[in-house]
């Protein structure tokens, strides 16, 4: 849901402080699907240990997202000491890619988003040749000055730096600018200390370095050049390049040498760093062959390469694309650290977060085909996308038992670190699995206490924290905890229309105690039917209640003024309710 400018545009963001969160997320949604005086009684989420059993404690905390999209969080992440490990490893990048064999002459510069204090490496490209004369690359002395100084001079602030490195007789010479240019999509936020290449990744870069090298040889005292393009998912380097211009630049028609030593690890270390990002995205890279007169073999290495620039999101992402990017760094952080199965990862989001996770994710992968057959409202309401999808798909998780809700994440967060092919067979008949017993369950009526007293309170934060602030205001926290959120259709009925989402902001209605106990006299009226109504007639009767008692929606009602109004309400309502259903 967006919301016009100057308003926080977040369904289930927090209440603002001068409401009292302790009122918000202890209060109740009326749902219609028994005597209010019944609803009145239950107990506040948050004391209730049955209640709140397999509860994530980012949900019982109200967790969301900014309305900058970024994750709110329970506890700190980052901080000073995975700042300094970032800028320890931008100097190891430095080293793999240009200091180990640079030569005097040579001068590279290197592009790096800095947000937060991650720095997420954007390009490189080396600006000079240099003199091409043997040199021995000194790591001590190389690194000695840049890593006691980079974390400083990078800083947190959110921009993009250029890094010039030069080659003189002795050392290195460093420079550090700050260019322009918009905010890149594939760049980290959060600063971590990363933990070494792993074995995925690395077996990755070999199978595309196989494939690229040694292209076509290089000419004896010659020169060449391959570009080529690489393809990141997540975590890992697809191995699948495409191969792009491959030119001889000198030395054309003498014999062919063979390159010295591994070609392939030139090539490894200057593209695993691009391994560092988030995201789908495209390395575009230029490969350097070289023979020297009196050397054996030829040398190979990356004299260039650069992050392609995203594409915009799809039509069906652009309201939640910045959610379900937080969501997707936050994965891939988490499996960088290996934190996979830890019972802690299971409790680290909220339903919200979750819910945009998946949406996103689906659209973003398009693998919603793969569900189709089995779960065809979910890939029909998913499909849509966009945050009314996801506030859907929230209603349906809840719905799904906390063993289900945990393999669905378990086999989502491979897929997402890792690539939907990374998937084995068995995961994915299970995730087909999961997608269809969802699907089952949408046409069944609610049963448990707990889902239904979840629905109720987000119901009550969606109402007073988007939809009516203002009434919240005026209400105050003392009248606003006696002033139920009714369901127009109520939660009884949610099962007669799956592709609905129960909480969607047309189905919420704020009303005093005396106008909701009149609403209620109508759906009891219902209840007594001795057959099932259907949802057309759920529908009719939903449309009677608006008909009779709109008047006093969304209002602080006044008992001098509209009491016999009101009567008079209920009795029209109950008549024509009676003459629908035959009774």
């Amino acid at each position: 849901m967006r919301l016009p400018a100057g308003v926080v545009a977040r369904s289930w963001h927090r209440m603002p402080p001068v409401l009292g969160l302790s009122w918000v997320f202890g209060l109740w949604a009326c749902a219609s699907d028994g005597a209010f005086d019944g609803d009145v009684g239950a107990e506040p989420v948050g004391q209730s240990d049955r209640l709140m059993g397999d509860e994530a404690p980012a949900e019982r905390a109200g967790l969301g997202f900014t309305s900058a999209g970024l994750l709110e969080r329970a506890g700190p992440v980052g901080g000073e000491r995975a700042s300094r490990a970032e800028a320890d490893r931008v100097v190891r990048e430095f080293w793999a890619v240009a200091g180990e064999r640079g030569v005097p002459g040579e001068a590279w510069t290197f592009d790096y988003q800095a947000h937060g204090g991650a720095l997420t490496l954007l390009s490189f490209r080396r600006m000079a040749a240099g003199r091409e004369a043997s040199a021995t690359g000194d790591w001590n002395g190389f690194s000695r000055e840049l890593t006691r100084s980079l974390s400083t001079l990078v800083g947190t602030k959110s921009r993009r730096l250029r890094f010039t490195l030069e080659r003189g007789p002795e050392r290195w010479r460093f420079n550090l600018e700050t260019v322009s240019g918009r905010l890149a999509e594939q760049a980290r936020t959060v600063p971590e200390s990363l933990p070494g290449v792993s074995q995925p990744l690395l077996s990755d870069a070999l199978v595309v370095a196989r494939q690229l090298l040694p292209a076509s040889g290089v000419p004896r005292e010659g020169r060449v050049r391959q570009q080529a393009r690489l393809h990141f998912e997540g975590m890992r380097l697809l191995q699948e390049s495409e191969p792009g211009v491959f030119e001889v630049q000198e030395g054309l028609g003498r014999q062919e040498v063979p390159a010295s030593g591994d070609p392939r690890m030139p090539l490894v270390q200057a593209v695993l760093p691009f391994g560092h990002a988030v995201g789908r995205r495209t390395v575009e890279v230029e490969l350097e062959g070289l023979h020297v007169r009196g050397e054996a073999g030829a040398r190979w290495r990356v004299v260039a390469a650069r992050m392609l620039e995203s594409p915009a999101p799809q039509e069906a992402m652009e309201d939640i694309a910045k959610e379900y990017r937080a969501m997707h760094e936050d994965i891939l952080r988490h499996w960088r650290q290996e934190v996979r199965e830890d019972a802690r990862l299971a409790g680290a989001w909220s339903f919200e977060q979750l819910a945009y996770w998946y949406v996103g994710g689906f659209i973003a992968r398009g693998t919603l085909g793969m569900f189709e057959a089995v779960a065809p409202t979910v890939v029909a309401v998913l499909g849509r996308g966009g945050a009314k999808a996801a506030q859907w798909f929230r209603t349906v998780l809840i719905r799904t038992p906390p063993g289900e809700r945990e393999a669905l994440q378990r086999i989502w967060m491979k897929a997402e670190a890792e690539g939907v092919a990374a998937l084995g067979v068995g995961e994915k008949a299970e995730l087909q699995s999961l997608l269809r017993d969802m699907e089952q369950r949408l046409r069944k009526p609610l049963q448990s206490k707990y889902e239904k007293d979840k629905l109720r309170e987000w119901a009550r934060q969606e109402y007073f924290q988007v939809l009516q602030p203002r009434l919240a205001r005026t209400l105050g926290p003392d009248l606003m905890a006696t002033y139920p959120v009714h369901h127009l259709v109520p939660l009884e009925y949610a099962h007669l229309f799956p592709l609905r989402n129960i909480n969607a902001s047309g189905n919420l209605v704020g009303v005093s105690r005396e106008v909701h106990m009149g609403i209620n006299s109508v759906w009891n009226l219902v209840r007594r039917s001795p057959r099932s109504v259907s949802a057309s007639e759920v529908d009719e009767v939903a449309r009677i209640t608006r008909k009779h008692f709109g008047q006093w929606f969304h209002v602080v009602y006044d008992p001098s003024k509209s009491a016999v109004a009101l009567s008079s309400a209920q009795k029209a309502a109950l008549r024509e309710a009676e003459a629908l259903l035959g009774l």
